[in-house]
């Protein structure tokens, strides 16, 4: 989807780029340098205090905490580093994780963009943009945080891992897992057998753990799937909301505008069930039909450049319960994955690592296993439904009638913007009370309506388009 402009064609055609990994050929030279490093051998035989599976973010910052600790840790990774992952907007408590495990430097020697707030819109600007700034949160958090190509910061944490000590084995998947008690754990790996004393997981959407114990639960009706990629020359919020992100409201579902760095900004189109099971376009061609049946879009694509076809994959929203067992914690989105809508994805994982990390700690400093599980399980459960209840309001029309109302009280509004900064974990009483009346006042406002109904923004059908876009390809360039 390439330079927009008149009516939408398609030019030659382009390669349906891979989910699980950037080509070589779009891999940035800065990344190539700080990947260059090879897993470390080591005796599968050996047993470590801990095993992490997956070595994202999430996995690294719990290797990151455990070898600082003195712990050993295996950490295993099905795929190769760098590549390509989504996730890339970022909130001010994934800014304070990352300040605590000391990396927040290196994360602003990488390309990034800054991010003050989100600004809201319908897909044809009825009602006008509603912009949320970090700087109203209530407490001492973060005011602000940034977006950043995951390429870049995964690559760099890790890194981090390694260097504090954890042994890194890529191309090793899971394949069975053998035993899991508070005594040991036993895995299969493409690589032979992995002993440890405990096990966390954080595979991501993959959820190993969930998929070999059969856990995984979907949500029964948040089966959304989004259609996404990277472009240059997107025109972003400006004004009040420069340095915002997008986020624009659709009947069908939403697009998400994620500036990544002076010039690049993901672009994506998360479609609801009712669409994505009916449209009769293919899946990577989907975004670019999505982009040239909304006004909002169509303008700042106007003169984007990128590939003609898109990624995708599923936003199906999934729990598996239990979030500890014998041997084992689950971490972010292995543990639950929430629909992307408030870019809580990151922030999770990071929270639910450093949880895990500690619990394991303690345990193998002599704590009780049982209490270590009982207690994280009741955390994870709590922030975990803190940060669903803020989706699925999302998808209310309450919720979307009082976001666009011509009135709102700010103090409710600084409980939102609280929540929406990331701080599930550390909700104060007088952020509860205000989201506790935000919800009550939704709910009101669905059943009898007193505030004016504001209908969603509706994608035109087929040849019924208000303006169209040009999508023309940039011959030799790559965009993922």
């Amino acid at each position: 989807m390439c330079a927009m402009r008149g009516t939408l064609r398609r030019s030659a055609p382009a390669r349906q780029p891979r989910l699980e990994a950037a080509s070589v050929s779009c891999r940035p030279r800065s990344v190539a340098m700080v990947c260059s490093w090879r897993s470390r051998v080591w005796p599968m035989s050996e047993q470590f205090d801990c095993v992490v599976i997956g070595a994202g973010p999430a996995g690294s910052a719990a290797a990151i905490d455990m070898c600082r600790a003195g712990l050993s840790v295996l950490l295993l990774d099905r795929g190769e580093f760098p590549r390509f992952r989504i996730g890339e907007s970022f909130l001010p408590r994934t800014k304070a994780a990352l300040r605590r495990l000391g990396l927040l430097e290196k994360c602003y020697a990488l390309p990034h963009a800054r991010k003050v707030g989100v600004e809201i819109s319908m897909g044809d600007r009825r009602f006008g943009s509603r912009v949320f700034k970090f700087r109203d949160t209530l407490g001492n958090g973060e005011k602000d945080a940034f977006n950043m190509a995951r390429v870049h910061l995964d690559a760099m944490m890790v890194q981090s891992a390694q260097e504090a000590g954890a042994v890194l084995r890529t191309n090793c998947a899971v394949r069975s897992l053998v035993a899991s008690s508070d005594e040991g754990v036993t895995l299969e790996t493409d690589s032979g057998t992995a002993h440890a004393r405990w096990m966390i997981d954080c595979s991501g959407q993959a959820s190993v753990l969930g998929r070999l114990r059969g856990t995984r639960r979907y949500h029964s009706f948040l089966r959304n799937v989004a259609y996404f990629e990277h472009f240059d020359d997107v025109k972003r919020p400006d004004g009040d909301a420069q340095g915002c992100f997008g986020l624009t409201v659709l009947d069908e579902g939403w697009f998400w505008l994620i500036p990544l760095d002076d010039r690049r900004t993901s672009i994506g189109f998360v479609a609801r069930e009712g669409l994505h099971t009916r449209l009769d376009v293919p899946p990577e061609e989907r975004l670019r039909w999505a982009v040239q049946r909304t006004p909002i879009m169509v303008e700042r694509m106007a003169k984007a450049v990128g590939p003609s076809s898109n990624r995708v994959i599923a936003d199906f929203t999934y729990r598996c319960d239990p979030f500890s067992g014998p041997g084992f914690f689950l971490v972010g989105d292995a543990a639950a994955f929430l629909d992307p809508v408030w870019s809580t994805g990151l922030t999770m994982g990071l929270l639910s690592a450093e949880q895990a990390a500690q619990g394991v700690i303690r345990i193998c400093a002599g704590g009780s296993a049982e209490r270590e599980r009982a207690r994280y399980q009741a955390w994870a459960s709590r922030v975990v439904g803190r940060a669903f209840r803020l989706v699925e309001g999302f998808y209310s029309s309450g919720f979307r009638d009082l976001l666009f109302a011509p009135y709102q009280p700010r103090e409710l509004v600084r409980g939102f913007v609280t929540l929406l900064a990331g701080e599930f974990d550390r909700v104060r009483p007088s952020t509860a009370v205000r989201c506790l009346t935000l919800g009550a006042m939704c709910a009101v406002q669905q059943r009898i309506g007193f505030a004016p109904r504001r209908r969603p923004y509706r994608l035109r059908p087929d040849g019924v388009n208000a303006r169209a876009a040009v999508v023309s390809s940039v011959p030799g360039e790559s965009v993922a």
